[in-house]
């Protein structure tokens, strides 16, 4: 089953992705490419006071539009991604947490691209003491209730894989909130 490299070349390198076609060959000895995205990895944190969670819209160039998601954050080059969600969430919402659960990591797109993405809980919240915002985003802080966030992934307002994996998981994880429906006002 596993492929063996043959050959690999890196067609294009950039400021965060780089693109790599290997030629490979498959156990039949038959030769094909593979192009793969390699990404540093990325971490998102799930923001929760215990009744609202704190999400971010923003656009997204390659979607086309704005999207509601949960704050998150691409891994610098000797981070753990435990620091990384310390250091976003006060980049992207303006919060610091004084307690952190990790949830699920996952590949996000596994068929073509190497990130590996890694999921917070952050509690206790507060106002963070200082936080630079990155001069390339703007971004929107969003309060939502976890029902009102699961409708939202129901409706398809919440299209974005990571903000849904990171939803349902808290849904899962709090006894009983995966059966509240959409609150009232």
């Amino acid at each position: 089953m596993p492929e063996r490299t043959v050959e690999s070349r890196q067609p294009f390198v950039g400021r965060l992705l780089r693109v790599r076609v290997d030629e490979v060959e498959l156990d039949d000895g038959r030769r094909t490419t593979r192009e793969v995205v390699e990404h540093p990895g990325a971490v998102a944190m799930l923001p929760w006071d215990g009744e609202h969670l704190a999400l971010v819209r923003q656009w997204r160039h390659a979607a086309g539009r704005a999207l509601l998601e949960v704050p998150a954050g691409t891994v610098d080059p000797g981070e753990e991604p435990a620091q990384t969600a310390v250091r976003e969430l006060g980049e992207e919402t303006d919060l610091q947490a004084e307690s952190w659960e990790r949830g699920p990591a996952f590949f996000t797109a596994p068929g073509f691209c190497t990130e590996y993405l890694t999921v917070y809980l952050a509690t206790d919240l507060r106002p963070a003491d200082a936080s630079e915002h990155p001069d390339d985003e703007d971004l929107e802080l969003v309060r939502m209730t976890l029902p009102d966030a699961l409708a939202a992934v129901d409706r398809g307002e919440i299209e974005d894989a990571k903000s849904i994996v990171a939803i349902l998981w808290l849904a899962r994880r709090l006894d009983g909130a995966a059966t509240i429906g959409p609150s009232k006002g």
